[in-house]
């Protein structure tokens, strides 16, 4: 098939260069009749036209056609007459119609022009058909053609009688291939045919010839090893031991008779199976019995016989070699020794579990003759003694075993030197065991005699052990029992001890007792900003310094958290006792350095005085933590004294705190909205989400009440995540409502300083998937902000990220600058209702309130004003560039079903739409 293929498209290829060639050639032809008559007619046809009539002109036309058969056309021009000539009948070319479509030959034509005598012209056009050419170019490549026709055939019969006897060869030389391997090796080929059949049959039948005698010669010598092997084979059988034999790649080769009959195996399924040992595969499962470690010849082994037996044999191996000297294999014969070695192992049972007991226990074991010299030990009592057995077996006891004067008498005051003369068992408890290098350890120890059948004493057995970790231990669960883990200072147990028994001597003493209550400041915004390992180790550092600070280390503890208690004793008088304190305040301010960071801490510290203070232990505690909370209400890192008024307004604070969780709790805790709008347009833009308490016996109250008691305890940020929920859901509302209003809520610095709150905005966020982040925007304190401004950018970059809005309250009444402004990414600024009230009258407040809407454009903010009470306000806000505002003005807090048809008759302050 390939050949022909190119036969065609060598000849496709060939006609193709020829076709071209051919119409390349009947174009130049055309071209040069063209230029033939245009070379001797025009000048003949000028003559005529001058010197003759118009029939002469015609006439030389038509004699032009005539002698010019391939003409189609002459037309003759001059002085405004026009001659033209036509062949009288077209030519029609003998050639194919898909021949002609191909060449494709239209007529050419061409123009010539001659001046006549009178200096007039005259133009010939020379029209040339092409289909006397195209007919010229078919009949060259016909012929070319059935050359072709005529070399192919004989090329295809050529190779067809080519391939037919090549055919016949192989035919002949596959069946003498199949006879020769079905086992003929007689089978020879006929010699006949061309020289390459005859030279292919003669080297097939060298080849059988030589195969042939190959095989006979192969076939006699198999016999002789047959006879030979057979003889081995029996002679192997006879033998009377197992008998295997293994090549050097761990194959069995062969097993005898007896191997079959003692592993109860036959021969099929051991030979050509991998031995994994020079006698048997082993599993590794444990074996049906337990054989003890015994002294062993080299060639003694144990074998597995069936699924349970095993037995003990002695192994004789001898290697063998293959007739090129290579290394064969080995030769092993197996001898069963098993019960000589049971009767070995029964001698050696008693002693060995004597000693397996002795040296498997943990209690150190001396044994000693009836004159009190050792006989036996155990690896435990060398320890604990650091005595071997070899410098210990025959000396005294009292020599290795030697008792630490630190030691509680024995009973019947015994000594070491008479435990082998005990007629009953001696426990002792709290001794010492002196060991060889000096060192000491705690032990307990039983003495008892040793009896024979008869009952006489023939010595004495010491069982002793180290009780030193348990003793250490008990000491560590003792101190862990009245002491700090992380500070090591007294805990809260030691310390009401500690407290009752100085308020006892304070009582005898007439000496007056304080009890400092201190915390630490801040401490928790350590513990997220730096993280728990910094917070331990500031308690460290705290526990250091009080140690320093106090006259006795027992007077200082830490109750639990940041909260230390120091005890000032045997004071005279409260100035002492406040100095005091005030040290120890002092001391506890100073930086502290952590590695790489320096922290600035303080504490806040409340204290009880007894006699002053005549209540118990516990009460003083309380009294001085009471203290303790009103100095960190003072302003932290001051010390406050306890007294009755105060302890009042403590209670009657934490009643109040409960209360205000109960309401939390009880859901009687309501959101008012007041709106926000555009100045200008009167539109509404959002509304500020504000805290009440409908109480249930005093009505509705306002948060100025409340919101400052929660301040800074974790009440706030439950109540916080609260409005966050009625906020979310009333925003989903009012969006499926089709308002899009923004939704402001205020959160205190405690919960927006917590490390979790963008994770709990995140998911509050999913729980209101109608309510778009983007409509919710949190307002945040300036002065809580400025706390930590790094921490407070994160954390609203975080919340950015969630599409939540930030609004920056009460911008100006704190410490506000260029930089804070510049750090912090909210998008709105509040201007408080404080400079808002003197807008009108006051030129500080209309100076500030421009500079904020000043700073608010220069860093592309919105600004809003809060308070808006007039529209005198309303205008003058306007003409400083604050187009926001909320207010009474415009619209007092109220609940949420109102202010839907609030915004919708709301038209405005009128003067200024």
């Amino acid at each position: 098939m390939p050949i022909f293929v190119i036969i065609v498209t060598v000849t496709l290829v060939r006609y193709h260069l020829l076709f071209q060639a051919e119409l390349k050639e009947a174009q130049e032809l055309r071209q040069a009749q063209i230029a033939t008559i245009g070379h001797y007619l025009p000048p003949a046809l000028a003559n005529t036209s001058v010197l003759g009539a118009a029939s002469d002109v015609q006439a030389a036309l038509k004699v032009a056609l005539d002698f010019h058969p391939e003409l189609q056309r002459l037309v003759w021009a001059f002085g405004g007459q026009t001659f033209d000539a036509r062949q009288s009948a077209l030519l029609h070319p003998k050639v194919p119609a898909w021949f002609e479509s191909f060449a494709s030959m239209d007529p050419l034509t061409q123009e010539y022009s001659v001046a006549l005598p009178d200096g007039s012209q005259a133009t010939l056009s020379v029209v040339v058909d092409g289909k006397a050419s195209l007919e010229q170019a078919w009949r060259t490549i016909g012929t070319q053609m059935r050359i072709s026709i005529v070399n192919v055939i004989t090329i295809v019969v050529l190779l067809t009688l080519l391939l037919r006897a090549n055919a016949r060869l192989l035919a002949r030389l596959k069946l003498a291939t199949e006879n020769f391997r079905g086992g003929a090796l007689h089978t020879r080929m006929l010699e006949k045919g061309t020289l390459e059949m005859r030279a292919v049959a003669q080297a097939f039948n060298a080849m059988a010839a030589q195969i042939q005698a190959l095989v006979g010669s192969l076939q006699s010598t198999r016999s002789a090893h047959s006879e030979q092997r057979h003889f081995t084979h029996q002679f192997i059988n006879a033998l009377p031991l197992p008998v295997f034999v293994r090549g050097h790649d761990g194959t069995c080769l062969g097993v005898n008779k007896a191997w079959e009959e003692f592993f109860h195996q036959p021969a099929s399924a051991v030979v050509g199976a991998p031995l994994r040992s020079d006698f048997v595969a082993m599993p590794h499962e444990c074996e049906a019995r337990e054989r003890r470690n015994q002294p062993q010849q080299d060639n003694e082994i144990s074998v597995k016989v069936g699924e349970h037996e095993v037995r003990e044999m002695a192994y004789f191996k001898a290697p063998f070699t293959l007739t090129d000297g290579s290394q064969g294999g080995t030769i092993g014969a197996l001898v069963d020794i098993t019960e000589r070695k049971l009767a070995q192992e029964a001698l050696l049972a008693e002693k060995e579990r004597a000693v397996i007991t002795l040296s498997s226990i943990a209690d150190g074991v001396i044994t000693t003759d009836a004159s009190g010299r050792i006989e036996t030990l155990n690896e435990a009592a060398q320890f604990l003694t650091g005595c071997t057995a070899a410098q210990a077996l025959g000396r005294p006891l009292a020599t290795v075993f030697q008792r630490d004067s630190a030691s509680q008498p024995l009973p019947h005051e015994l000594e070491v030197a008479q435990f082998h003369l005990v007629e009953a068992p001696v426990h002792a408890l709290n001794q010492f065991l002196q060991h060889r290098s000096g060192e000491r350890y705690a032990i307990e120890f039983t003495v008892a005699p040793i009896r024979q059948a008869q009952g006489s004493a023939v010595g004495c057995v010491l069982v002793f052990r180290d009780v030193t970790e348990t003793r250490e231990l008990e000491k560590k669960i003792s101190w862990q029992a009245r002491h700090d883990a992380l500070t090591g200072l007294n805990n809260r147990a030691a310390l009401a001890e500690r407290l009752t028994h100085a308020v006892f001597q304070a009582r005898e003493s007439q000496l007056l007792l304080g009890i400092c209550l201190l915390d630490l400041d801040h401490f928790q915004a350590i513990n997220e900003q730096h993280g728990i390992w910094v917070g331990d180790r500031l308690l460290k550092e705290v526990a250091q310094r009080l140690r320093i600070g106090v006259a006795d280390i027992g007077d200082a503890a830490r109750l639990g958290g940041d909260e230390f208690v120091v005890l000032l004793n045997g004071q005279r008088d409260l100035s002492t006792i406040e100095a005091g304190v005030q040290a120890l305040l002092q001391s506890l301010a100073q930086p502290y350095a952590i590695d790489d960071l320096l922290i600035n801490c303080t504490a806040s510290a409340g204290v009880a005085v007894f006699p002053q203070d005549k209540a118990s232990p516990d009460t003083l505690l309380r009294h001085a933590d009471q203290a303790m909370y009103h100095a960190k209400q003072a302003g932290r890192g001051g010390l406050h004294l306890f007294d009755a008024q105060q302890d009042q307004e403590v209670q009657t604070h934490y009643n109040r705190l409960t209360r205000l969780g109960q309401a939390l709790q009880q859901e009687e805790f309501r959101l008012h909205y007041q709106p926000k709008v555009h100045l200008r347009t009167g539109a509404v833009v959002g509304v500020e989400a504000l805290l009440r308490w409908q109480h249930p016996e005093q009505g509705l109250i306002a948060p100025g009440h409340f919101l400052p008691l929660m301040e800074h305890t974790d009440l706030v940020v439950d109540t916080g995540e609260w409005v966050l929920h009625q906020a979310l859901a009333q925003l989903q509302e009012w969006v499926r409502q089709g308002r899009r209003w923004v939704v402001s809520v205020n959160i205190a610095a405690r919960h927006f300083h917590r490390k979790n709150f963008v994770d709990r905005l995140r998911f509050l966020l999913a729980q209101y998937p109608a309510a778009p982040a983007h409509l919710l925007e949190l307002e945040i304190l300036e002065s809580a902000v400025l706390q930590d401004i790094q921490h407070m950018r994160e954390v609203m970059q975080g919340c950015q990220a969630l599409g939540v809005c930030f609004a920056l309250d009460d911008f100006g009444t704190g410490f506000s600058s260029l930089s804070y402004l510049k750090r912090l990414p909210a998008e709105t600024i509040k201007i408080d209702r404080m400079f808002v009230d003197g807008i009108l009258d006051d030129p500080e407040d209309i100076t500030l309130v421009s500079a904020i809407v000043a700073l608010a454009k220069a860093f592309e903010r919105s600004v809003i004003a809060e308070g808006v009470e007039t529209p005198d306000q309303a205008r003058k806000l306007l003409a400083l560039g604050c187009e926001l505002g909320q207010g009474y003005g415009i619209a007092k807090p109220m609940p949420a079903q109102a202010v839907a048809s609030w915004a919708a008759n709301y038209a405005g302050f009128g003067v200024l739409a």
